[in-house]
């Protein structure tokens, strides 16, 4: 797993990773600076996640014209263009608030090219055997980043100013652009993507999905997972932690780092036992979804805020066990040349199944209460198990040779 091309997507990916987290933070301080609105600064996820998911769905239409390394290294050069304009435009003082908005979101339009590309390059690079160490390792670098970069970049853009965070970030994107034209395929590569990608058309995610069983099942658990996951948002862990744990706002921090931290140890612990666990997918696939909704109710019936932290920082690890478990199986059950759509079809999904949670979720807690969400996120995640159950049947009655449908 440790070659050139490997390394050069791992580094490359981690650094801009972090480098987006960074700008978030930087913009996020400018904005409020600027509006004093909250209203204006919670808008900022919004219009991220929405240039995503319009993104993700147009991904296959740059895919029919690129290779994934060529995705990589416009997307992540695209991206420090961008970023560089808008250092500029904060470090002048002239930028306008909507100019901000405008180049967050063409950033993230990017980002939407990219993680598709990412995740379907990993099978290229990394032999079937070593497959699930090396989602592992994306895994937890990405939740690790995400750990220590909120904490880090809120304190350099107090400490430096959100301009010269703006402009380090801007660095930060130069070296993982360089990274990017590291992962150069092997030879015969692009022959034989010019030829894949001529036998397909928009839709081949879609249809690849709707036509392979065991992807239909894999999609559709995600989809409940992530009807589920609407209860982690901030807009109803924050009541939760104010009215039920009758706690003060810094314990909501301190759930969210706890389950960070639980997901690094998952994700460590995959690295370790890999070997052992890619043996046996559908397995950890059924455990870890039984983990989560086991974790997900208890934390939802705590009443102690020390309880409900170790309830937190339990749920991480299942949480990487399934998703790094079903990355990896989606990957092996793909055709390589279906896989960069499959993979952006799957995103779109994902960003869409997100924004409905949080509303479904939100108003669900408005009408029962916060707690009462808890108890129907893990109701779906038993939903979730049964997909499990009958994703493992199906696997099972395909490699004993049995017709399904």
């Amino acid at each position: 797993m440790w070659h050139r091309r490997f390394i050069c997507l791992w580094a490359g990916q981690t650094l801009a990773n972090l480098g987006d987290v960074f700008y978030i933070v930087a913009f996020i301080s400018v904005i409020y600076a600027a509006t004093g609105s909250v209203m204006h600064t919670a808008f900022i996820p919004v219009v991220i996640v929405a240039s995503q998911s319009v993104s993700s769905l147009l991904a296959p239409l740059v895919f029919q014209r690129l290779s994934l390394t060529g995705m990589l290294v416009l997307s992540q050069g695209l991206k420090t263009i961008l970023l560089a304009a808008a250092s500029l435009a904060v470090s002048s003082g002239v930028g306008e608030i909507w100019l901000l908005f405008g180049l967050g979101a063409a950033i993230a339009f990017m980002d939407g090219w990219a993680n598709p590309a990412r995740n379907a390059m990993v099978p290229q690079l990394v032999g079937r055997e070593d497959l699930m160490r090396a989602n592992g390792l994306l895994a937890t670098s990405d939740q690790t980043v995400h750990f220590a970069g909120w904490a880090a970049g809120g304190l350099l853009v107090s400490w430096l100013g959100a301009g010269i965070v703006l402009w380090g970030t801007v660095g930060a994107y130069v070296v993982a652009t360089i990274a990017m034209t590291g992962i150069a395929p092997a030879s015969e590569k692009p022959r034989e993507e010019q030829g894949a990608r001529a036998a397909t058309d928009w839709l081949t995610g879609w249809k690849t999905i709707r036509d392979v069983p065991v992807l239909r099942l894999l999609v559709a658990i995600d989809i409940v997972i992530g009807l589920s996951g609407g209860v982690w948002i901030a807009a109803i862990m924050l009541p939760f932690v104010l009215d039920v744990l009758g706690q003060g706002e810094e314990w909501w921090g301190y759930i969210n780092a706890g389950y960070m931290l639980g997901a690094i140890a998952g994700g460590t612990l995959l690295l370790m036992y890999a070997e052992r666990m890619r043996r046996h997918l559908f397995r950890w696939i059924i455990c870890g979804t039984i983990g989560v909704g086991f974790f997900t109710f208890c934390f939802g019936s705590s009443t102690n805020a020390l309880v409900a932290l170790l309830f937190s920082f339990a749920l991480g690890p299942f949480l990487e066990m399934v998703h790094v478990s079903k990355q990896t199986l989606l990957q092996q059950e793909t055709e390589e040349s279906a896989l960069p759509y499959v993979m952006s079809a799957k995103g779109t999904i994902d960003l869409l199944v997100f924004g409905a949670s949080a509303l479904v979720m939100g108003a669900i807690a408005e009408w029962q209460g916060v707690r009462a969400v808890y108890y129907v996120s893990a109701g779906l995640l038993l939903i979730a198990f049964l997909f499990a159950l009958r994703l493992r049947k199906k696997q099972t009655e395909h490699t004993s040779g049995v017709s399904v449908n």
